[in-house]
């Protein structure tokens, strides 16, 4: 699908297609995606929207995709053709010709008298479905009601009358096995295929599709089988499950016309389905028209948008993400046009990407600078984001959801995640966090990256832990947080350090060679640094900004942090930092850099019991902190005194343990225990990737 697709269509087209007012809920996006994607794969015809074009895309240039029966109606009595079974070319033209419409179901025939068969149907299958164009679909009631209301219903009755004609289904059954126009298994659209004698085509109701000059005349050229399919598409929105009559005049809840309204309209989201009777014991599902009722032009729309809406998610843990892109106001075909561009492209990335739509209008955005093209409108570009657990096929439970996050709100935020990973001189080599490039999260390699990143749960499921997967809540911290951020409402400080612990909690391997998650501890401190700049973080239950010293001049670029003794980079990094003006954090943060440096050199002795597993985070309340500390204190004494040092190796951290921890009560402070524990785990990833000078006599 090109993105360019919709520039050759007039304005006026498209935009007598969109609503007359703007997107407001999701029933709007579903219908402006389905409108767009029928403007561009079946044209703006009366029924191009019941089309399913894409339904045998993989049969388009396919020389042979299109199985026919030939039936002769310049006869006093409708015949099949003398050779009535023939092959032809799948290609744009026949598109419209053939008007082949879907139904989405492993039984039943499509809604079009053209059927798609199988992907690798035998020539008897391809038989089968020949006979079911004369046996079957004319026999249908919403196919009989037109052919009995249409001033050109006799066509209808002409397959009829053939298909109750034994003799002529048993020839054309064999015809099709015997031909060998199915020599082998393979996928078609069987059609029916019509030669009218001249008088009768100056009085049929015909389509834009019609080939005045053709012999033979597919269905799509005819208006009373376009009408009939529209029937048996449109008889389903009427009658499903419970309901037989849902329908009734009213106003669309979508376009706002007067018109018959439907009820149990699919809906390809499952945000509203029939089946709700165990919520609604009263409720009357013929009734269901009150409710969101949908004309028929704008219930087929939704039908269309399955394609736009399943490029637009990606998977979470046991869930289904959705970043559903719109603008805000009312559309003109500028925007529709820009709208689509976005779906195509994004449809076109298919599984290639793990960029959702908000990543991909950033990745853009150079692009169109460069073309010169004219500038997306990034202040009315807005997103709808879901997140859903899909428990059954069509029954679909909604976990967390913002309808209106702003792109310039993302962007800005993606903008703060790329550019603080550049210039915090704690982070990469020669700081105090490494930034491996395997973890996206610390390396996205480019800000459209981030971008995306920052725009849905994985900015959150990287560094919290959140619920069990095998049954996603709505509870869950990872997307109620989601939610929080994209609409710029702050995240609760306290309760982000507890699903920090968590996460680092789990993720230790004690036996592991490396157990500590440092790159984790990186992640999450990248993130609290970039929620504190962007002002989304809420310190009711804190007294503390989660920010560090803003900005490094020149002489404290990181690479200037390699100048500076393992002392004085300590120091550095608590002044930095004003989360650590607490003499509590200040205490647990450099004990935890002990246990760090420590499990450091025992790793060069070859030691297998390291402090950092004999002293795990979860390990660490305010009760034992003392004794922790104690013994992390002699033991680091134990190993100064074995390699002969005058004094203790690490002096700076050892000062400061005794200074903040061996020396005060713990029982004082206003820390919650996984505040304590974060900040601890803190210490550990600064310790472990510490690899200042290891000479002691300038450190005492």
């Amino acid at each position: 699908m090109e993105p360019e697709a919709l520039a050759d269509v007039p304005d006026a087209e498209i935009e007598s297609a969109l609503p007359d007012r703007p997107v407001v809920t999701l029933r709007d996006i579903e219908v402006v995606y389905g409108t767009l994607y029928a403007l561009a794969t079946a044209g703006s015809g009366e029924y191009a929207s019941y089309l399913s074009p894409d339904a045998a895309a993989d049969l388009l240039s396919d020389q042979r995709g299109v199985l026919e029966v030939r039936v002769d109606l310049t006869g006093d009595t409708p015949q099949l053709a003398d050779d009535p079974v023939w092959t032809a070319a799948y290609n744009d033209e026949m598109v419209a010709r053939v008007a082949h419409s879907k139904y989405q179901s492993a039984r039943g025939v499509d809604h079009s008298l053209t059927h798609e068969t199988g992907q690798s149907n035998d020539a008897e299958k391809h038989a089968d479905h020949a006979v079911d164009r004369f046996t079957r679909w004319p026999t249908e009631d919403a196919v009989r009601s037109v052919s009995e209301s249409h001033a050109d219903g006799d066509l209808i009755d002409a397959l009829r009358a053939l298909g109750d004609d034994d003799a002529a289904m048993e020839r054309l059954h064999e015809t099709v096995v015997e031909s060998g126009r199915v020599p082998e298994p393979r996928h078609s659209l069987v059609t029916v295929a019509f030669r009218v004698d001249d008088e009768q085509l100056d009085t049929v109701e015909t389509t834009d599709a019609f080939v005045p000059d053709a012999e033979w005349h597919y269905p799509g050229e005819f208006a009373v089988f376009q009408e009939a399919m529209a029937a048996r598409k449109t008889e389903k929105f009427a009658a499903k499950n419970d309901a037989t009559d849902a329908v009734g005049e009213g106003t669309c809840y979508v376009f706002d016309t007067e018109s018959p309204v439907y009820g149990v309209v699919d809906d390809p989201m499952k945000s509203y389905l029939s089946k709700q009777a165990e919520r609604f014991p009263r409720f009357d599902a013929d009734e269901s028209w009150r409710t969101q009722g949908l004309s028929r032009d704008a219930a087929v729309a939704a039908q269309n948008a399955t394609t736009f809406l399943d490029a637009c998610q990606y998977a979470g843990p046991g869930v289904s993400v959705y970043t559903l892109p719109y603008f805000v106001d009312e559309m003109d075909a500028s925007d529709a046009r820009d709208l689509f561009a976005l779906l195509a492209r994004q449809t076109e990335l298919g599984d290639d990407t793990d960029d959702n739509p908000v990543g991909t209008v950033a990745g853009t955005r150079r692009e169109r600078e460069d073309l010169h093209a004219s500038e997306l409108d990034e202040d009315r570009l807005r997103f709808h984001v879901q997140v859903v657990h899909k428990y059954q096929k069509d029954r679909w439970r909604l976990l967390a959801t913002e309808p209106g996050a702003a792109y310039r709100t993302v962007r800005k935020l993606g903008g703060t995640h790329f550019q603080l990973l550049q210039r915090d001189r704690w982070l990469g080599e020669g700081g105090a966090f490494r930034t491996p490039e395997a973890f996206d999260f610390l390396a996205p390699g480019g800000v459209e990256r981030a971008v995306g990143l920052v725009a849905g749960p994985q900015y959150f499921i990287e560094t919290c832990l959140g619920e069990d997967t095998d049954e996603p809540s709505s509870d869950d911290f990872r997307f109620r947080a989601t939610g929080d951020v994209l609409a710029e409402r702050p995240v609760s400080a306290d309760a982000l350090l507890g699903e920090y612990v968590r996460r680092i909690v789990t993720a230790f391997d004690p036996d592991d060679e490396y157990p500590f998650p440092s790159a984790t501890v990186t992640e999450q401190y990248v993130q609290l640094r970039v929620l504190a700049e962007r002002g989304l973080l809420d310190h009711t239950r804190t007294d503390i900004s989660y920010m560090s010293t803003p900005e490094t001049d020149d002489e404290m670029a990181t690479d200037g942090l390699g100048e500076l003794d393992r002392k004085e980079k300590f120091e550095q990094f608590l002044d930095d930092h004003d989360r650590l003006d607490h003499p509590g954090r200040r205490g647990v943060f450099a004990l935890g850099a002990l246990v760090g440096r420590v499990t450091r050199y025992q790793r060069g002795e070859e030691k297998s019991a390291t402090a950092v597993k004999n002293h795990p985070v979860s390990g660490l309340t305010l009760a034992n902190l003392d004794r922790i500390a104690t013994e992390v204190v002699e033991t680091n004494v134990i190993y100064s005194d074995e390699e002969g040092y005058e004094t203790t190796m690490y002096g700076e951290l050892m000062a400061a343990v005794s200074d903040y921890l061996q020396t005060a009560d713990p029982s004082d402070w206003d820390l919650s225990t996984q505040d304590v524990r974060y900040h601890y785990a803190m210490g550990i990833a600064y310790g472990l990737s510490d690899q200042s000078s290891s000479g002691y006599e300038d450190n005492d």
